[in-house]
């Protein structure tokens, strides 16, 4: 019997019929409307990309708005919780993603990090979201309100906050807020902040507690409401600078 592969995985063929991740073929039978083959080997190659930079593993959620249907759009590839519920209408368009409104609408992640029990916590934790619009306003990408992310706000800077209670003073300056922004706290006493797989800046804040509140797509739980337009968003445990190198590396591939 025939059998090609990648060495990571990535890429398996046992005889004519693709030998997928367990956590892929799992996802595909949560799909109201199936998946083309060769969608299904983009999502295959990367959740085995994921999970060999050791980036699933600290996962709560992870969405790929980008998908052929808005019902597949909200599904959680992690597991079968925490999946988006759009709230006013957020508009959808196949393999692009969602858009907000700038008024109301947003994906309800369901997730609140204070009291789900999950991998994201007060000293590690990450944030990441993925635009494909250009915007620069003072409007939430993802998160609530005492994490979440603006991908470049007014002043032409990616700015948030990581489970504390005040922006960057030293917020990095950005061109577009198109591509993948993510902040990650490793410890108490401060987080990185990097821009399509590059750490540009590692802010002084102490973490001073999580909000009760779910984490919002689109805007962020108890603020303001985001126009872009938005391929990924995902959250969990700490990211590397290696990790979320990889991250980015794979994510670019996948779109």
């Amino acid at each position: 019997m025939p059998m090609t592969g990648s060495g990571l995985g990535l890429d398996i063929t046992l005889g004519s019929r693709p030998a997928y991740e367990p956590e892929a073929l799992a996802l595909f039978a949560r799909m109201t409307t199936p998946p083309d083959a060769r969608r299904k080997g983009l999502i295959n190659t990367l959740i085995a990309g994921l999970k060999h930079a050791g980036v699933w593993s600290r996962l709560d959620a992870f969405y790929m708005l980008a998908a052929h249907t808005a019902q597949a759009a909200c599904l959680n590839w992690v597991a079968d919780a925490y999946n988006l519920a759009p709230v006013n209408n957020p508009a959808f368009e196949v393999d692009r993603g969602y858009t907000g409104n700038g008024i109301n609408a947003y994906l309800d992640t369901g997730f609140n990090p204070v009291t789900a029990g999950g991998k994201f916590s007060l000293n590690d934790a990450h944030l990441g979201v993925w635009c494909l619009t250009d915007t620069a306003e003072d409007r939430n990408d993802i998160g609530n309100f005492n994490a979440r992310i603006f991908a470049r706000n007014s002043g032409g800077a990616i700015s948030g906050r990581m489970n504390d209670n005040s922006v960057p003073l030293a917020a990095p300056a950005v061109s577009t807020s198109v591509g993948h922004t993510v902040l990650s706290r490793g410890d108490s006493q401060g987080y990185r902040i990097d821009k399509d797989g590059i750490s540009r800046v590692t802010v002084t804040h102490p973490a001073i507690g999580m909000s009760s509140q779910t984490f919002w797509l689109l805007a962020a739980n108890g603020s303001s409401y985001g126009t872009r337009q938005y391929a990924y968003g995902h959250l969990g445990r700490a990211l590397s600078a290696t990790q979320n190198s990889d991250l980015y590396r794979l994510l670019l591939a996948a779109i």
